[in-house]
């Protein structure tokens, strides 16, 4: 039997799942380490993913954002991993919703159908749980099938990937590099 083709709601869930994994390894003498990410310690990154998480059924509520959120490291409160749990599961629950993923939302870059909103939320947690796991010494490898996903994605916007300030130049992937390798130099990322 075939399987089932994965809904763009299944992606975001399984790269939230892998963030989790790693996030489970995750103890208080990490959180001051630097990340991939320019000028940000690892507890400044568990909070950026955690408020993604957070705005999530914001958005499928119908609450615009101005996609300038700050990232308060205090939303993690003593135990980081109970914090994102709880986002990360009210997340799963809009994404899962009837209807959810061709639902008009209001995304801070335009409206936008909750798929195209899942597959941002793919990126961002993938890219977020290497740095995390980079930065922590943790060893994870990008799952081929979600990062050919967050490729076809991206592919097609990759000039103004170049032109957003979330994301840094893309560098060249080496010869042979794994789906994973390349979605992270695309992202910028120097593996």
């Amino acid at each position: 039997m075939a399987e089932a083709e994965r809904s763009p709601a299944d992606d975001a869930i399984a790269a939230m799942a892998l963030f989790g994994e790693v996030l489970s390894q995750v103890d208080d003498s990490h959180l001051e380490l630097e990340t991939p990410c320019p000028g940000w310690d690892v507890e400044t990154l568990i909070s950026h993913v955690v408020l993604g998480d957070a705005s999530v059924p914001l958005l499928f509520a119908g609450t615009p954002l101005d996609g300038k959120e700050p990232v308060d490291r205090s939303i993690l409160g003593k135990n980081p991993m109970a914090t994102w749990r709880g986002t990360a599961l009210a997340a799963i629950e809009a994404f899962r919703a009837p209807g959810a993923m061709d639902q008009e939302v209001p995304h801070p870059s335009g409206d936008r159908p909750g798929s195209v909103v899942a597959k941002f939320r793919l990126v961002d947690v993938l890219a977020h749980t290497w740095d995390l796991a980079t930065a922590a010494s943790i060893p994870f490898e990008i799952p081929d099938d979600l990062a050919d996903a967050a490729l076809d994605f991206l592919f097609p916007m990759v000039d103004q990937l170049r032109e957003s300030e979330y994301f840094g130049d893309a560098v060249e992937p080496a010869e042979g590099a794994s789906a994973g390798e390349r979605f992270l130099a695309l992202v910028g990322r120097q593996v």
